[in-house]
């Protein structure tokens, strides 16, 4: 193949097809990232990283019968059926992350305590920018 040839092909990829791919591929680890930080960083607020909030004494009483207790921050993670209903939406300029649990839509959205609760922090975005970048990179040459 010359380099002509090789170039026409490059200039023929579709990235934003592939990116999307990738986007689907990694959907379990990109939700997965947010809920780490929900669960094991506290983060309920993605444009606060560093900020936690805490669960009220009643709460920390009513949360030790839980499945998941832990109390030294606010999880959003009391069943798991919130934290496991987490799914990406993938836009044409951008991708967030949903659920459609109806404690999310009824009782946490529309919390301005929570309403920020679902995406990714910087540094989240950064980790998924080495992980897409890698994959980009095997994709772009596979279909080379």
């Amino acid at each position: 193949m010359t380099l002509r040839e090789k170039i026409s092909r490059l200039t023929g990829i579709n990235t934003g097809r592939l990116f999307d791919e990738v986007l689907k591929e990694n959907e379990t680890a990109i939700c997965d990232m947010n809920r780490d930080q929900m669960y094991n960083k506290g983060t309920v607020n993605v444009n606060k990283p560093g900020m936690t909030e805490k669960y009220a004494e009643s709460t920390k009483r009513a949360k030790s019968k839980a499945p998941f207790n832990k109390t030294d921050h606010v999880t959003l993670k009391w069943f798991g059926n919130f934290h496991e209903s987490l799914k990406i939406i993938i836009f044409r300029d951008k991708f967030v992350i949903s659920s459609q649990n109806k404690i999310w839509a009824n009782y946490l959205e529309p919390l301005s305590r929570f309403g920020s609760a679902l995406g990714l922090t910087q540094k989240s975005k950064g980790e998924l920018r080495d992980l897409a970048r890698d994959e980009m990179i095997r994709k772009i040459k596979n279909e080379l």
